[in-house]
């Protein structure tokens, strides 16, 4: 179930490059004066972590993560990509893909909302996999207030168990404008969230024997199984430096696991991600 983990890693940091593009595009004309939501665009992301598991025996462990994404928004709101993500280990290797579609829109006031369809496919050993699921359905739902920025989402995970997953979070949007140009910005998104989820993906692969003995040391500590509960903690401090349509980041993320789930074994994580975004505008 290690890759989870960094599945959320990666879904941050491309949602925040995305939002930090948007939000670029729509405060700081100089940087260009086309509105993204006015206009078709094309996205190509290439992140790299190097995602260091910390163990409760104060051990570590690294999964350096290559992930890659494309993806082409109409003007509509309506969009579609793909994306590959390789994890290597001194183990074994694994990788995953996903395609998805979706449908996004910003309003006037702040809000914006977002609906999308994806399609999965994992290769690799098992030890690596994370949530085992074939099609996802995501909504979520954010504003603007100042320079802070509200979200919640929920996803609902459909493979050998269906899941839903909610998370909250709330992050602040800080920028510098024209740092060695009058083409380039600095934006900086400290953050932190909430995870909320169903646990029947956790004894996918255990036997009838190896479930009913979890169950029994779940019960017997106090924590509830096969349910929704807390699941943990994100913080995530991303540093974007953008000149016209290129971006690159750097992250720090840190993950710190609710009480029921280091009691099943998982551990605090962090990681250093560092991305690259290039934005291509279709002008009207």
């Amino acid at each position: 179930m290690k890759n989870y983990y960094i599945s959320i890693l990666i879904f941050l940091c491309l949602f925040i490059n995305q939002k930090l593009f948007s939000q670029n595009q729509n405060d700081n004309i100089s940087v260009d004066s086309i509105k993204t939501e006015d206009n078709s665009s094309i996205m190509l992301n290439v992140s790299y972590t190097s995602n260091n598991m910390e163990y409760i025996s104060g051990s570590t462990e690294k999964i350096p993560t290559l992930f890659a994404n494309t993806s082409f928004t109409h003007k509509s709101g309506i969009y579609g990509g793909g994306s590959f993500t390789n994890y290597f280990s001194d183990s074994t290797q694994a990788s995953e893909y996903e395609l998805t579609a979706g449908y996004q829109k910003y309003f006037d006031n702040g809000f914006d909302i977002d609906l999308s369809y994806g399609w999965h496919n994992y290769t690799g050993d098992s030890l690596l996999e994370g949530l085992n699921y074939d099609h996802a359905i995501a909504l979520m739902a954010g504003i603007e207030a100042g320079k802070f920025y509200f979200s919640g989402d929920i996803s609902y995970m459909i493979g050998n168990t269906k899941n839903i997953f909610v998370d909250l979070s709330i992050s602040r949007f800080i920028q510098f404008n024209h740092i060695f140009s009058k083409h380039d910005v600095l934006l900086i998104n400290p953050g932190v969230s909430i995870s909320f989820g169903t646990d029947y993906w956790i004894y996918d692969n255990m036997t009838l024997t190896e479930k009913e003995s979890t169950f029994t040391n779940l019960k017997n500590a106090g924590y509830s199984y096969e349910s929704f509960s807390y699941e943990g903690l994100n913080m995530f401090i991303p540093v974007s430096y953008g000149i016209k349509s290129f971006y690159l980041t750097g992250s720090w993320l840190y993950r710190i696991p609710g009480n029921k789930y280091e009691f099943l074994g998982w551990e605090n994580q962090s990681g250093f991600m560092f991305s690259l975004t290039y934005f291509l505008n279709f002008k009207k």
